[in-house]
C-alpha cells in the first residue's frame, strides 16, 4: 500500500495543499524570527548612550533613590518593574506604563539623572513578536498561525515520505545531492534543504505551538502551569503572572503565565524598600534579574530570572520569588526543579529558540531561518515550473485513480488529527474544499463538453 503510485500521489497531494497554506506563514515566521534575534542587539548598539554609563564610581544611588527620580518625572504613570544588572557600567532600567504603552526609562545611578526612555510596546521587537504570534490580528491570527504550524508537521511527515530513496540511490546520496537542471534541480534543492531542516523545524513547531491559544493555552500550558495555590496562602482572584508582562512582549516564564499571583498576607503600615527586595534577592542567589512591583495594596514584590525574560541563558537557573510587600517574607519560591518535564523542556527550548546560548546559537538560528525561506521559495519555483502553460487554478497534483489510496493517506494525517486540534480542523477544511472543487470542475466540464 505505502509503496504504490496511488499512495505516493495521495501523499504528494496532501503535501501540496498543506504547503499552499503554510508557505506564506513560514516565510513570515522566519523573517520576524530573524528580526527578533537581532532587534535586542541592534537596539542596545543604537542606544548605547542609554544602556550604558561612562563614569562608574564606587557610590551609586540606592535603588529607592533611583526609583524616586523616575517617579518625579512620571508623576501620573505607573512604574511596573526594574531590571537589576550585575554589570556596573549598565544603566538602571525601569519599566513605566505610560497611558496604553510601556516604556523603558534609563537612570545613571552614579550621576543621579534620568538618561532617557524607549518604547517597549512600539519597538521593532514588539512589532515582530506580535506579528510572529498573531499576525497583528489578535485571536484570529493566532488560530491561523496554529493551523499553519500544525500543517507544517504534516509537511514534515509527507516530505520525509516523498524524499525516502526508492531506487538505487542511497540515503546519503538522496540527502546531499543537488544536481540537474530546471525543476529537477529545484526539487533536489527543496528535498535536501527540507531533510536537514526537518528535526529543527519540528522542534520549533512544538515549542511555537506551546504559545498558541488552543493547543498551548488550553492544553499543554494549562497542564504545565505551576499550582501557585499550593505554595502561597493567598492568591489573587483576577491577576495572573501574565499581567506582569508588558504589552506586546512576553517575559514571564511560560509555565507561570496562567498561574494566579500570590497576595501579601496582611496589611501593614509600611512597604519594605526596593533596596531590601534587591538585597534579599541577591542573597538568595539572583544575579541578573527583574523586580516587579506590587499590584494593589495586597500585591507582592516579585523577583524573576528566566530565559524567557532574557535575564539568564541557563534554564537551570530559572527562578521566581514572591515577597510579602509589608514583612518581606518569602511567600513562594519557584525554581527550575519545580517545573514539570514539559515546562523544563520549554525553559531550555525558549533559550535555543531565541538564540541565547552564545554566538553559535545565534548563527544556527539565523541559518535555520534562511533555510526555511529557501525551502519555501524552492517549493514555489517547483510548483510554477510544473504548472502547464496558461494553466488556471492551483494545478494541484492529480488525485490517485484508486480513491481508496487517497483515503489510505489518513495514516500520515492521524498524528496531526489526534495531537493538534487546529490541525485536524484544517485537514477537514482542506478535504471539504478539495471535494467541492473537484465536484464543481466536473459539473463545469460536463456542461461545456461538446455534444455527441
Amino acid at each position: 500500500m505505502f509503496g504504490t503510485k496511488d499512495f505516493y500521489r495521495s501523499v504528494w497531494r496532501w503535501h501540496f495543499f498543506a504547503g499552499l497554506y503554510v508557505t506564506p506563514f513560514l516565510i513570515m515566521l522566519s523573517v520576524t524570527g530573524l528580526i527578533m534575534l537581532f532587534a535586542p542587539i541592534a537596539e542596545r548598539m543604537q542606544y548605547s548612550h542609554l544602556y550604558t554609563v561612562e563614569n562608574v564610581t564606587a557610590s551609586p544611588l540606592t535603588y529607592e533613590q533611583q526609583y524616586q527620580l523616575v517617579a518625579d518625572q512620571y508623576l501620573n504613570d505607573s512604574i511596573r518593574k526594574v531590571y537589576v544588572s550585575d554589570t556596573p557600567s549598565d544603566a538602571t532600567r525601569f519599566q513605566v506604563k505610560v497611558d496604553d504603552e510601556t516604556r523603558s526609562v534609563f537612570v545613571d545611578p552614579y550621576q543621579g539623572k534620568v538618561l532617557g526612555n524607549l518604547s517597549v510596546s512600539h519597538s521593532l521587537y514588539a512589532w515582530a513578536d506580535d506579528t510572529h504570534g498573531t499576525f497583528m490580528i489578535g485571536l484570529t491570527g493566532d488560530w491561523l498561525i496554529e493551523i499553519a504550524v500544525s500543517f507544517t508537521i504534516l509537511l514534515i511527515l509527507t516530505g520525509l515520505y516523498m524524499w525516502w530513496p526508492r531506487k538505487a540511490q542511497s540515503a546519503w546520496q538522496a540527502a546531499t545531492t543537488i544536481k540537474g537542471k530546471g525543476r529537477l534541480m529545484w526539487r533536489n534543492l527543496h528535498s535536501v534543504t527540507g531533510l536537514w531542516s526537518a528535526i529543527i523545524l519540528l522542534f520549533f513547531c512544538i515549542s511555537g505551538l506551546a504559545w498558541a491559544s488552543v493547543w498551548g493555552g488550553k492544553l499543554v500550558q494549562a497542564w504545565s502551569t505551576f499550582p501557585m495555590e499550593k505554595s502561597a496562602k493567598n492568591v489573587s482572584s483576577n491577576l495572573t503572572h501574565n499581567d506582569l508582562n508588558p504589552k506586546g512582549v512576553k517575559q514571564i516564564p511560560w509555565n507561570l503565565e496562567q498561574s494566579p499571583l500570590p497576595e501579601s498576607s496582611a496589611f501593614g503600615d509600611h512597604t519594605i524598600t526596593l533596596d531590601r527586595v534587591v538585597d534579599d534577592a541577591k542573597n538568595m542567589g539572583f544575579t541578573r534579574f527583574q523586580v516587579h512591583f506590587p499590584r494593589g495594596e495586597q500585591g507582592v514584590f516579585t523577583a524573576t530570572a528566566s530565559t524567557m525574560g532574557r535575564d539568564i541563558n541557563n534554564a537551570l537557573d530559572d527562578r521566581t520569588v514572591h515577597l510579602d510587600r509589608y514583612s518581606g517574607s518569602v511567600i513562594a519560591d519557584v525554581g527550575f526543579m519545580d517545573y514539570n518535564w514539559f515546562a523544563k523542556s520549554m525553559a531550555f527550548g525558549i533559550a535555543l529558540h531565541m538564540g541565547q546560548f552564545g554566538m553559535w546559537n545565534l548563527v544556527a538560528c539565523t541559518a535555520f531561518c534562511m533555510a526555511i525561506i529557501l525551502l519555501c521559495l524552492s517549493g514555489i519555483v517547483m510548483w510554477w515550473k510544473r504548472r502547464p502553460s496558461r494553466a488556471k487554478g492551483f494545478s494541484a497534483p492529480p488525485k490517485p485513480q484508486n480513491l481508496k489510496r487517497w483515503q489510505h493517506a489518513v495514516w500520515l494525517l492521524l498524528p496531526i488529527s489526534l495531537l493538534f486540534p487546529m490541525g485536524a480542523l484544517g485537514i477537514i477544511l482542506v478535504t471539504l474544499i478539495d471535494s467541492l472543487l473537484v465536484r464543481s470542475l466536473h459539473k463545469v466540464t460536463k456542461r461545456f463538453a461538446p455534444l455527441s
